[in-house]
């Protein structure tokens, strides 16, 4: 699988980290179940958003982005930068039931700003689950 690792407890647990940090799994349901179990703030990205408006919607609702949150992949990268609004040092997992957006340009937008979030030095872990 091109662009994928797995280490041997990785292998065990059914999980694989991609090149950019985001983390495979056979099944994003127990996923995010795990992650809810472990304390995380969980937002579930269902196989029914198919548009960005939508996506930055969900996004919107489940990590409770402030009322100024433009809607726009400009806002969703700040909101994703800054979540000053959530408990200090909350750990957030966004878990993709399936991959948005075939491969096209709202695709790579998209992870790009969730690799970018991911890299924060402010305690707070961003974990990108998506199905392998």
């Amino acid at each position: 699988m091109n662009g994928w690792t797995k280490s041997r407890s990785e292998k065990a647990e059914g999980k694989m980290k991609t090149e950019d940090g985001f983390v495979g799994v056979a099944d994003p349901h127990v996923a995010a179940v795990e992650a809810r179990g472990s304390g995380k703030l969980v937002v579930w990205i269902p196989r029914s958003v198919r548009s960005k408006e939508k996506l930055l919607a969900v996004l919107s609702q489940g990590l409770r982005f402030p009322r100024y949150f433009g809607g726009n992949w400009d806002a969703l990268e700040e909101c994703l930068r800054d979540l000053s609004w959530l408990p200090e040092k909350a750990s957030i997992a966004i878990v993709h039931e399936q991959l948005p957006f075939g491969d096209g340009e709202n695709r790579r937008t998209y992870f790009e700003i969730l690799q970018a979030a991911g890299q924060r030095k402010d305690g707070r872990m961003l974990q990108v689950i998506v199905p392998e």
